[in-house]
């Protein structure tokens, strides 16, 4: 056979074998990659998979790791911890006049003011109300946010440029205050809640869209377009909480009475504790930041792993965890604790391990209800509304340019796990719309059958 007739057949054999396998693949919306898409369902009853693509595959799970950070957590620590900040004064106290400074010792807490939880707020308030309590009327020194106890306040690698500016691109930092957020308005340059030192550059007036950026570290907002013609009013990443956190103590004390001088005086070997916020718990935490997807909070309890570490030493920790509990850790990389970095990778194999490990008795019960619920929670809002499963597959969600991600499980009539449900979707040029409808599809098919041949 001469060389051409048999390039032309194994052409032709692997076009045949190509198309075969695309139309096989359980996912049918064209504009997915067959070879970047991971699936596992898995009938937790019978131990088999109904459905099994690329478990191996390393891929990028976007917002998914969020449900390995809070199992790594729940490995470590109860969940009915908290963060906890202690605020001290340094100096005598003599005539009402604090001869010294006040201090807040922060910790990484991601909570502090935070508007997700309106139950502990007060932060200010219970400082002022501890001063007064002490017949503290003046302080002549300074009131310090130290930051001495949080290492390695970087933003972590592979967090997309574009990301720093905007409030779920907010960095995990010592003192974390009001969700590291705040509200822009421009021309007028109001912030809500009050953000100091913040500088603007304009440019291209004559632009029809206005664009904003800043970036990584800096306060400088670089702003193009037509401002005053057609305003700007979004959200935005605070660069330096600690400066928020700091004006609103201050401010607060005034309210109270209290005035702080704002004199250098050094650090003194008599202290008193005044007061320590706790946080909301763990459990408490996790549930929110799971069911909104809050990076910032995803972040503070991958520290809180290993609390005073930085954040190299609790991923260190995490991947410990794991390779105890005998799971392997091919083909994963894990970068941060939100899933927000386009460096992390996790394979549908890994998460199915890491999730069947967590219907231990030991974690179940804390772990399972961490998971939005379809047709009810939060990003699984709209997800299989009106369908025979609402309220019966619980999953995390991820998303970002070109990838969309699901894992958790489905629940029986009493919400007992039954099956695992993992979908990693990389580089797809289709809708996004149109791809959760196919996994949609995909899953009312699978379950269906399933459920009524049990």
């Amino acid at each position: 056979m001469k060389r051409n007739t048999l390039y032309r057949l194994l052409t032709i054999q692997f076009f045949f074998l190509s198309f075969f396998y695309s139309q096989a693949f359980p996912l049918k919306v064209k504009g997915i990659d067959t070879t970047r898409t991971a699936i596992l369902i898995h009938d937790l009853r019978f131990g088999v998979d109904i459905v099994s693509e690329n478990i191996d595959k390393s891929l990028i799970p976007a917002s998914v790791m969020k449900s390995v950070t809070v199992a790594s957590l729940l490995n470590l620590a109860d969940s009915q911890e908290r963060f906890s900040t202690p605020v001290v004064i340094e100096g005598i106290v003599s005539d009402s006049i604090l001869h010294g400074n006040l201090i807040v010792n922060t910790c990484g807490d991601p909570t502090i003011e935070s508007q997700y939880f309106p139950d502990s707020q007060g932060f200010a308030d219970s400082i002022a109300v501890s001063l007064k309590r002490l017949g503290i009327r003046e302080i002549e020194g300074n009131v310090i946010i130290d930051q001495s106890g949080f290492p390695d306040a970087t933003t972590p690698p592979g967090w997309m440029a574009e990301d720093i500016p905007w409030y779920y691109g907010a960095r995990l930092q010592g003192a974390n205050f009001r969700d590291n957020r705040f509200r822009l308005r421009l021309p007028s340059k109001e912030t809500t809640p009050y953000v100091p030192d913040l500088k603007y550059s304009f440019s291209q007036p004559g632009l029809r869209r206005v664009k904003i950026d800043r970036k990584d570290g800096s306060e400088t907002f670089f702003v193009s377009g037509n401002v005053r013609r057609r305003g700007l009013s979004d959200t935005f990443s605070t660069p330096y909480p600690w400066k928020v956190m700091r004006h609103e103590i201050v401010t607060t004390l005034s309210d109270y009475g209290i005035k702080t001088q704002g004199k250098e005086i050094g650090h003194t070997s008599q202290s008193q504790l005044i007061y320590t916020h706790k946080s909301p718990t763990f459990a408490e935490i996790m549930r929110s930041l799971m069911f909104r997807s809050d990076n910032l909070m995803a972040e503070g309890m991958l520290r809180a792993i290993t609390p005073g570490g930085t954040r190299s030493d609790a991923i260190t920790e995490e991947n410990a965890i794991w390779a105890l509990a005998g799971i392997s850790a091919h083909g994963v990389k894990i970068i941060d604790g939100s899933g927000l970095s386009r460096d992390n990778r996790l394979t549908a194999r890994f998460l199915g391990d890491v999730y069947k490990y967590m219907l231990l008795d030991d974690f179940v019960s804390d772990y399972v209800t961490l998971f939005p619920k379809a047709g009810y929670d939060g990003t699984m809002q709209n997800f299989l509304l009106d369908t025979p499963f609402e309220g019966r597959v619980a999953m995390k969600t991820g998303s970002m340019k070109g990838v969309q991600s699901y894992g958790g499980y489905l629940l029986d009539e009493e919400g007992n796990p039954t099956h695992l449900i993992i979908f990693l979707v990389n580089g797809f040029r289709c809708s996004r719309a149109a791809l959760k409808n196919d996994i949609q599809r995909l899953l009312l098919e699978k379950f269906n059958v399933s459920l009524q041949e049990n």
